[in-house]
């Protein structure tokens, strides 16, 4: 009887090793998002980098996400997952204001900044939705990152006036 719990014991023991590296492995070259009051200015004052390209997730006028990434940086996803914004200097303004306007209308919040990181912690750039989105950034080769877009949560399905709130 001792015998079969020492085996079990180390069964359990190669399994929680083999979980934990195989998320360590997961999780590698992941970066972040992390909140920042500058970013969140830089979007509301319009400010366009000029060594960042700008794409938007969902509708182009009422954004789910805006974000800015460094020029040096490719996006290497689907391209249907994320819309260049071509004229960001003139487009900026008009979308995070539909953006701010819709999400106080629908869910009494406002948009917030983001820094995105890359794994190392380096500021590679700046991101602008609601709050509670689940997203996630990825490095892969040099210069090349996959940025996942929001998960279709309630909260995006009542933003974008697919659900009537009352799943809360």
């Amino acid at each position: 009887m001792r015998k079969d719990r020492t085996i079990l014991a180390r069964i359990m023991m190669i399994a929680l090793i083999g979980c934990f590296a195989g998320c360590n492995a997961m999780l590698k070259n992941m970066g972040s998002f992390v909140p920042s009051a500058v970013a969140t200015d830089n979007f509301e004052k319009f400010v366009v980098h000029n060594d960042y390209n700008y794409f938007l997730s969902g509708s182009d006028v009422y954004p789910v996400a805006i974000f800015g990434l460094k020029k040096d940086y490719v996006i290497a996803s689907d391209d249907d997952l994320w819309k260049k914004i071509d004229q960001p200097q003139v487009s900026i303004p008009e979308l995070v204001s539909n953006m701010q306007m819709r999400l106080v209308d629908c869910c009494l919040e406002s948009a917030h900044g983001f820094d995105m990181l890359d794994h190392q912690g380096s500021k590679i750039g700046e991101w602008y939705s609601m709050l509670g989105l689940i997203i996630g950034i990825q490095m892969k080769d040099e210069k090349k990152v996959v940025i996942y877009p929001p998960l279709d949560t309630d909260d995006v399905k009542r933003y974008q006036g697919r659900s009537n709130g009352r799943g809360r």
